[in-house]
């Protein structure tokens, strides 16, 4: 089968400019020609002008609009996933590329999520000894929130108890989290169970958070099953680790907290007349991560179903 000459092939990439690629891939990513024009200190009519031109020579419109958002064409689906590995190669090639010698990754969790995942992922990251660093980050997150952080690019990565559903975003379940009831082990109010009698006249230290699904599970609990608000609330782990070791106050955590700071702090387990909530950690990126990234969170995801 005959093939076009590599000479041929090159002059015949004059006719398309690399830099309206660029762009409709920003727009591509986040929907929006004043977000890619924020995005790049240039006018919106700037960023109109390129997918005008680009639009004419690709004979597609490539994107429609849907309320404020721009929507991908089949042809706009096709050329993205056929031109992303390519300027992702090209970038890797730029000379400021070779003198960075970490690529950083940013990660953005709930703060009740962190200590359920940094940790672990730091760990295999540095057992990786791959040229990684992470900044880490918590935000109150929900799903619009976690969609703006991934396709604005001020986030490579976002654990949250959402599970996220967009055309460019990858979005998987990592685990189960499992919450249990927890005492001082020398507190002597509670042996190993509490009556639903203890349970709504305890001093009870609970986890500060505006995420929707955390409040909804509290309200049902404490409307069935207490008496007074809760004597703390906070959005420090380690508070209400130290306050329940140091106190006669009961706290709720995680199951996988208390496996990893039972012993460090002296806290037990206590058994409750009713069942607490389960929640689901996903993970959530944007599907042209890059192969060095998608191999450290393939095999952090394989660790944590195991």
């Amino acid at each position: 089968m005959p093939t076009m000459p590599v000479s041929d092939k090159i002059i015949s990439l004059n006719r398309i400019d690399l830099n309206l690629l660029t762009i409709f891939c920003l727009i591509y990513s986040v929907g929006s020609i004043s977000k890619v024009a924020d995005m790049l200190d240039i006018s919106a009519s700037a960023v109109s002008q390129s997918l005008r031109k680009l639009r004419e020579q690709m004979g597609d419109n490539l994107f429609v609009r849907s309320g404020n958002t721009l929507l991908p064409t089949v042809y706009a689906d096709e050329l993205y996933d056929n031109i992303l590995p390519i300027i992702d190669k090209l970038a890797t090639l730029l000379p400021l590329s070779s003198r960075i010698k970490k690529r950083r990754l940013t990660l953005y969790t709930e703060s009740f999520v962190s200590p359920l995942v940094v940790p672990e992922l730091t760990q295999k990251i540095v057992g990786m000894n791959a040229d990684i660093s992470l900044l880490h980050r918590t935000a109150e997150l929900n799903e619009a929130k976690i969609t703006e952080l991934l396709n604005m690019r001020q986030a490579d990565v976002v654990f949250s108890t959402f599970s996220v559903e967009s055309s460019n975003i990858s979005c998987q379940k990592m685990s189960d989290m499992t919450l249990v009831l927890i005492a001082a082990k020398d507190n002597p109010l509670y042996e190993n169970t509490v009556t639903e009698e203890m349970f709504r006249d305890a001093n009870l230290v609970g986890y500060n958070t505006k995420n929707e699904k955390i409040i909804y599970h509290r309200s049902i609990v404490d409307k069935k099953f207490r008496s007074s608000e809760r004597c703390l609330l906070t959005t420090s782990f380690a508070s209400i680790l130290l306050i329940v070791s140091t106190t006669d106050c009961l706290g709720i955590i995680p199951e996988k907290v208390f496996a990893t700071y039972s012993g460090m702090y002296q806290l037990k387990k206590l058994d409750t007349p009713f069942t607490l909530p389960q929640f689901s950690i996903y993970s959530s990126c944007r599907k042209e991560t890059n192969k060095m990234l998608f191999s450290l969170l393939a095999d952090f995801y394989s660790s944590q179903s195991a």
